[in-house]
């Protein structure tokens, strides 16, 4: 009969569990989660990013309502690193795309926060 020694049950455990916390990504290439921020004076906007998921698919996000002076982080979309992430901005009479690079560098797990004008 073969017993597993303390230090690898518990390294066997830790490995396990790290495999279901929230908020880290686990996908076949490094990506980050999008905090959007509208830099606008007064109303509020309407934000929807699209471009390559963690898996290389081009998705798009919901479309979300963000307040003047706020952000809100678009949890659980995670984009590739080291493409460039379009971001359809809807507001009272103006209707615009800008878009965000994301480096490739870019920490995989992480969120990047982004001030859209």
């Amino acid at each position: 009969m073969s017993l597993l020694r303390p230090r690898a049950l518990t390294a066997a455990v830790v490995t396990a569990a790290s495999l279901f916390l929230p908020g880290v990504a686990h996908a076949s290439s490094p990506s980050v989660q999008m905090e959007v921020c509208n830099n606008e004076n007064s109303g509020s906007r309407q934000f929807e990013l699209t471009g390559l998921n963690q898996n290389g698919v081009r998705v798009s996000s919901p479309t979300y309502s963000i307040q003047w002076r706020s952000c809100r982080l678009f949890a659980d979309w995670w984009w590739k690193t080291g493409q460039r992430l379009e971001v359809r901005v809807r507001g009272l009479s103006l209707s615009q795309t800008d878009y965000f690079d994301i480096p490739q560098g870019a920490r995989d797990g992480s969120s990047m926060r982004w001030w859209v004008n």
